[in-house]
């Protein structure tokens, strides 16, 4: 079957699945959109599948889309402005306790704890952030966690 016969054929099906399993119309579009443009750059291959083989390649492809922009959607970051710190702790004590120890921390630790656990960046996002691999980020905030962790053995 020829991918041109197959959009016409699958495109409205798949399309309507594709919105039930996102519940976003916009996002399923664009999946279903990127499915074909990723069929019509293998159509050589998939042409030479049976039908039902390309159908399941175009709906995966489809599917696995959706997948990957929700992903990237929910770790994406906006760079223009960086995103306020939120206030973990309620408690003032606990709030002074928790800023005496950040500033008692060296200089390369403080801001990667204050971007793991008050603007919830992962290690990848951290490092791609400021230029270090990501398992440097999880070295030292495993290391500024530990330091952390002493400061209050010491206070107790």
């Amino acid at each position: 079957m020829l991918i041109e016969a197959a959009y016409r054929a699958y495109s409205g099906q798949l399309l309507q699945a594709m919105i039930r399993f996102s519940r976003d119309e916009e996002a399923a579009r664009d999946a279903v959109a990127q499915a074909f443009s990723k069929a019509w750059a293998s159509r050589s291959r998939l042409e030479a599948m049976p039908e039902a083989a390309m159908r399941a390649w175009i709906y995966a492809a489809a599917r696995n889309g959706l997948i990957d922009a929700k992903r990237r959607e929910s770790r994406s970051v906006p760079m223009a402005e960086p995103p306020e710190e939120a206030d973990p702790l309620s408690d003032p004590t606990d709030r002074m306790l928790i800023q005496s120890m950040l500033e008692r921390l060296p200089q390369e630790l403080a801001p990667l704890v204050r971007l793991r656990y008050y603007q919830g960046l992962n290690s990848t996002e951290i490092g791609r952030l400021l230029g270090i691999p990501a398992a440097t980020v999880r070295t030292r905030l495993r290391a500024a966690l530990g330091r952390m962790r002493a400061m209050l053995r010491d206070t107790h």
